[in-house]
């Protein structure tokens, strides 16, 4: 975690040496103090300030964008007496962040986000800590409203849970029915009327590709679109695409993966011929790269073996296949002890 420390006074330039021994990170100048906020704010993950809360505020409101975006930002008196998470408690880590450094300097943490002041399961921070892409950021006040209303909230999971959460507002089901629900899935669902339902997506999808040399971007891009929807799975699962060895450069498939995000993992071609899956083999794949398969075999490989989703699929110039690689199971609350 890169983390930048602000000060005003020399007494607060002490406590940010304590800090920066406990937690490492870098110590800012009070030189250009809003233009180093300005910067530290786009490039670091954390915020540390010791000085008033009214200078922090004044000087970090027009940079604040969202939730999912902002950095975690943390402030403390000089005298290290209180540790306050003030923005991007979960998601940025705040409240975690607060926690570490109150107990390195012996403060008081202050957080008052109201599923930690009320002890409920914050499903931010469950994706936060399990690497889930949040689909639908907006349901996630409804979720949280309803649990701090007490109300029931149906939970489905096709990864296992590590330490299920014991809690009589979270009802773990296969198939959930409730009004207020959470679904951690690759897969996509048709929306339901009357019904919020938060979407955590895991990064567990690998999608092999092949594809004619110089194949048009945006032809890719679509055929890509529509296998995803044609099979019901979630772009924001996608982690890797993978192809063999002679397409590494193909231009189409390098800007797919620059758009969004994807890594790239190119399967060397005697792991394709040594693997002893049998993939559905083509005569002009045969003959033009020497492999019996390449969207299939590329999927399966890359994914250490995962679980076949689809077959190979093809489009115009274009084949396409995913598995689902093993994830490890869930964690659905933070572990004090670690803190």
């Amino acid at each position: 975690m890169k983390i930048a420390y602000f000060w005003m006074t020399q007494k607060g330039h002490e406590l940010t040496c304590r800090l920066q021994k406990a937690m490492g990170g870098i110590i800012e100048s009070k030189a250009e103090f809003p233009k180093t906020v300005q910067r530290d704010f786009q490039d670091c993950d954390a915020l540390v300030f010791v000085m008033a809360m009214g200078i922090v505020v004044r000087t970090i409101a027009p940079l604040i964008r969202s939730k999912d975006k902002d950095p975690a930002v943390i402030v403390l008196d000089q005298n290290g007496t209180f540790a306050i998470s003030l923005l991007s408690g979960h998601l940025g880590g705040a409240n975690y962040l607060t926690k570490r450094i109150a107990a390195a300097i012996q403060a008081q943490p202050v957080i008052t986000t109201a599923t930690d002041v009320q002890g409920v399961l914050s499903f931010d921070e469950v994706a936060k800590q399990n690497d889930l892409c949040i689909e639908n950021l907006e349901e996630l006040k409804y979720i949280s409203g309803a649990l701090l209303d007490g109300k029931t909230i149906d939970l489905y999971s096709e990864l296992p849970l590590q330490t299920p959460y014991f809690c009589a507002l979270i009802n773990v089901t296969e198939t959930p029915t409730a009004p207020y629900r959470v679904v951690i899935s690759s897969n996509t669902y048709p929306p339901e009327e009357d019904v919020h339902t938060l979407f955590l997506r895991p990064k567990n999808l690998v999608i092999g590709i092949g594809c004619k040399r110089d194949t048009i971007p945006e032809h890719l891009e679509i055929c890509f679109q529509e296998f995803l929807q044609t099979h019901h799975l979630s772009r924001l699962s996608v982690t890797t695409m993978a192809t063999i060895q002679r397409k590494k450069r193909e231009p189409a498939i390098l800007a797919l993966c620059e758009k969004y995000g994807f890594q790239l993992e190119i399967v060397p071609d005697d792991a394709i011929r040594n693997c002893g899956h049998i993939f559905e083999e083509s005569a002009f794949v045969q003959q033009i790269t020497g492999l019996p398969a390449v969207a299939e075999a590329c999927s399966y490989l890359a994914s250490d073996c995962g679980d076949a989703l689809t077959g190979k699929v093809r489009y115009p110039g274009v084949t396409f296949a995913a598995c689902k690689k093993s994830l490890p199971a869930l964690v659905l609350k933070e572990d004090e002890e670690d803190v």
